[in-house]
């Protein structure tokens, strides 16, 4: 069985509560496991709120175009954005032996959305920024 929901959304707060409602309905709907589901939401809170927080260019707030899509035991969720432009697989990964005092502020999310998906492409298409992740859907 094959499942499939696109949305538009604003990357604001009410953006993201939108796609986290969505997310259940899609969970529900192909009975997500529940650890898949709460892999997902971390991942797709985490680049939600990156688009938020960076994503303006100070003009106008982005639009967020979110694909999600269950088939065949893989879940894909491909998220856009129309924001500055910005790969974020090209960020090194966080030194987690460094002592915490140490550490930047931030730069976990993209290493826990690495680690949970399976797999994560990013791709700039014309004023689109387009994160791919996949997950195995396992019962």
């Amino acid at each position: 069985m094959s499942y499939q929901i696109a949305l538009e959304l604003s990357a604001d707060m009410a953006g993201l509560q939108k796609a986290d409602k969505t997310l259940d309905e899609l969970a529900l709907a192909v009975q997500l496991p529940q650890e898949t589901l709460l892999h997902v939401r971390l991942v797709l809170e985490e680049v939600l709120m990156n688009v938020i927080s960076y994503g303006a260019d100070g003009a106008k707030v982005p639009d967020v175009q979110l694909n999600m899509e269950q088939k065949e035991g893989m879940l894909f969720m491909e998220i856009a954005d129309n924001g500055l432009a910005f790969d974020p697989l090209q960020l090194p990964p966080p030194d987690l032996d460094a002592d915490i005092d140490d550490r930047p502020i931030g730069g976990l999310g993209i290493f826990l959305v690495r680690k949970l998906m399976d797999s994560v492409t990013y791709r700039r298409d014309g004023e689109w920024n387009r994160l791919m992740v996949t997950k195995a859907v396992g019962k």
